[in-house]
Formats: structure tokens, C-alpha cells, sequence
């Protein structure tokens, strides 16, 4: 048994840990500040002050689509890379079969100046349960004082909100003659194991375990 425990990890060490290691997910909560639906997308179900929660998802690998040396903007069309957030009972997603998923980050744009913005945009959403659109969802992030980013790198952890000045979550839908839509922003955001990660200490723990009670 204990052998064959062993035997598992080790193959999840080669196969399934390497194919995710790329990955990073980012848990965030949100608070909204203003909401505007005059024409009842929402139900009224979604009011200032309401949490927001969810995760999104991006690949380290991605390479810069971005030739200026101060920015970088990745971009993503493949599944699980995406956003999801839930409050009010609705869920606002990604769509992973049409995923235009980008992030981008400037580091000290303007000549003689500081502005850095970690920025990130859903194109294209699923729409929400009642069939209406969700036309875009972002979230940017802004710094003036240069303390937040070194680089246009992706991080390999989440934003240290506190380095921010500007945060402001942003989710808008409907058509363009009637739209809705709710500013938001982020509280805390924090790096979450990704599954296998998860299946994998799951399994250390089982042999510990078995070492402990024979």
C-alpha cells in the first residue's frame, strides 16, 4: 500500500505538477461603491456595499505581445486562464469558448514621470442567469509613487494592495442604448493553490499519515 501511495506522487511530480506549474490563481474580495440599473438588469439585487468574490486565472508562460520596452500586455484566448466573480446570486465569468482575456502592465510610462497600472480586462463574458449580456469586467490598479512594480513581468503573486493608490473594480453590461453596471473595489487578493498542487499535499499528508500510525 505504502508503495503504491509513493508510487502516485511520483507520477504527479512528472506529469500532472510540471503541465500546471505555469499557472497562477488569484483569490480576491471585493466591496461595491456605486451601482447603476435603471432599467432592472440586476433586480435590485446587487447594492453598495455588497461583497464581491471570485478568482482569476493567467499562465506564466504567456509571452509579451506588447514591443514597448515600458509595457507588456498578455493576452489570452485558452481556457482556464479567465475571471469569476459571484455576488448578488449572479456570476460574472469569462466565457472559455470566445476568451479574450488580457493583462497588461505598464512600469514607469512617461518619460520623467511615474505611472504604473496593473490592469486586467474580460472581453467577452458569458451572459448572467436572466440572459442578460455582461459586456466587460476589469480591474485596474494604479501607482504613482513607483513603489508597486519593478517590472512588466507577470508576478508570480498577487497585488500588495497597499502599494496602490487607484483600485477600482469595474463590471458593465446590457446594450449601449440600455446598460448596467457597478464599481467596485478589491479588499484582499491572495495566491491560492492550484488542484494538483492541492491533490499533491493531500497525499504527502496520507503518508505522514501511515508513517505515524502503522
Amino acid at each position: 500500500m505504502k508503495r503504491g501511495i509513493i508510487s502516485i506522487i511520483c507520477l504527479l511530480s512528472l506529469y500532472v505538477l510540471p503541465a500546471k506549474a505555469t499557472l497562477v490563481i488569484i483569490q480576491i474580495t471585493a466591496e461595491i461603491d456605486d451601482v447603476y440599473d435603471p432599467y432592472g438588469y440586476l433586480g435590485g439585487k446587487i447594492k453598495v456595499g455588497d461583497i464581491i468574490t471570485g478568482m482569476y486565472t493567467y499562465d506564466l508562460s504567456t509571452l509579451d505581445s506588447n514591443p514597448l520596452p515600458q509595457g507588456a500586455d498578455y493576452v489570452y484566448r485558452n481556457e482556464p486562464s479567465g475571471i469569476f466573480l459571484r455576488v448578488g446570486g449572479f456570476e460574472f465569468k469569462s466565457d472559455p469558448l470566445t476568451l479574450d482575456f488580457v493583462i497588461e502592465i505598464i512600469n514607469d510610462h512617461f518619460s520623467g514621470g511615474l505611472s504604473y497600472i496593473y490592469l486586467l480586462i474580460s472581453y467577452s463574458n458569458l451572459p448572467l442567469s436572466n440572459g442578460s449580456a455582461v459586456g466587460g469586467i476589469s480591474w485596474t490598479l494604479e501607482d504613482t509613487t513607483g513603489k508597486a512594480l519593478s517590472s512588466d513581468a507577470l508576478p508570480t503573486t498577487a497585488p500588495v494592495l497597499e502599494d496602490w493608490g487607484f483600485n477600482r473594480l469595474n463590471i458593465g453590461g446590457g446594450t449601449r442604448a440600455r446598460p448596467f453596471g457597478f464599481l467596485g473595489h478589491v479588499t484582499s487578493a491572495e495566491v491560492i493553490p492550484e488542484p494538483s498542487t492541492i491533490l499533491f499535499l493531500g497525499l504527502g499528508s496520507l503518508i505522514l499519515r501511515k508513517r505515524r500510525y502503522p
